[in-house]
């Protein structure tokens, strides 16, 4: 599995264009809970880098539970 370590309002508005809804407070809070890895910047102290296939991956099951939800609500 590849890696891209990217920061965490790169990864929101990359996710947004992809369709996903998230903002960069969504993603810092799975960070704080643990949810997901990060790592700090070597350059920006400031700034915390998330791994963006990390988070495709947690959306795209999200939203896949969340289309089986509705599915089983129909029936």
């Amino acid at each position: 599995m590849t890696q891209r370590w990217v920061p965490m309002r790169e990864a929101a508005t990359i996710l947004k264009a992809e369709g996903f809804r998230v903002s960069p407070n969504t993603i810092s809070r799975l960070a704080n809970r643990g949810t997901i890895q990060t790592k700090d910047d070597p350059i920006d102290a400031r700034v915390r880098l998330v791994d963006l296939d990390e988070l495709r991956r947690l959306f795209a099951f999200r939203r896949s539970e969340l289309n089986n939800d509705d599915d089983d609500e129909e029936s």
